[in-house]
């Protein structure tokens, strides 16, 4: 059977309450009553709560532009804010320390909550995250505003590299400090043979 076109605004199965419906801006789709997907031409979104075996992100070197290493963008973005206090000094890893100092701001900026939803199949569930608002006043980029009603969403791949960074700083933090405490016990080995030495020769 071939058919043209077919002109209507909504498709479903029988009097079921599943059914797709369409207007000139989006198509929604929804399952037993409940809106699950939401198309538009500049993307969509899934509503409630989905599950997948596996999901991909696209991070081809090619789609990007601007590529900088993101304590440069986490700098600038504590310097707009005030956030970052004077430089680091010039002694023994200040360079270092000048650039852990933006993360260390933007780690501290960070508020991580527990909350329920308000409604939808997670709602049983206690949940951990952030507040997208508060997030937004400390960087902007990891902020997205979604939907007809403004929804604010959490870039989670962006936070993702975000924190993955700070955890970098803080294990060459610890490495560092470890290396440093090994000089001293090495160092107060040295000492110990030393005065033990002239002890002998007294």
């Amino acid at each position: 059977m071939s058919v043209g076109t077919i002109m209507t605004d909504t498709i479903r199965k029988g009097l079921t309450s599943t059914y797709a419906q369409f207007s000139s801006t989006k198509i929604e789709m929804y399952g037993q009553g409940t809106r699950g997907l939401t198309v538009t031409s500049t993307g969509g979104t899934l509503h409630g709560a989905w599950s997948s075996d596996a999901t991909v992100t696209t991070s081809d070197r090619r789609l990007k532009r601007n590529i900088e290493p993101l304590y440069r963008t986490i700098a600038q973005q504590a310097t707009q804010r005030g956030g970052v206090p004077g430089g680091a000094s010039a002694s023994s890893g200040g360079a270092a320390r000048a650039k852990d100092q933006p993360v260390g701001w933007l780690l501290r900026e960070l508020r991580p909550v527990s909350f329920n939803l308000k409604h939808g199949p997670e709602a049983k569930y206690l949940k951990f995250g952030f507040i997208a608002q508060e997030l937004e006043t400390v960087f902007p980029n990891l902020v997205r505003t979604v939907g007809q009603d403004d929804t604010k969403a959490v870039a989670s791949q962006d936070l993702i590299a975000v924190l993955t960074l700070a955890l970098q700083n803080l294990q060459k933090e610890f490495d560092d400090t470890r290396r440093e405490l090994e000089e001293q016990r090495l160092r107060v080995a040295r000492l110990e043979r030393a005065v033990f030495a002239s002890q002998q020769q007294v």
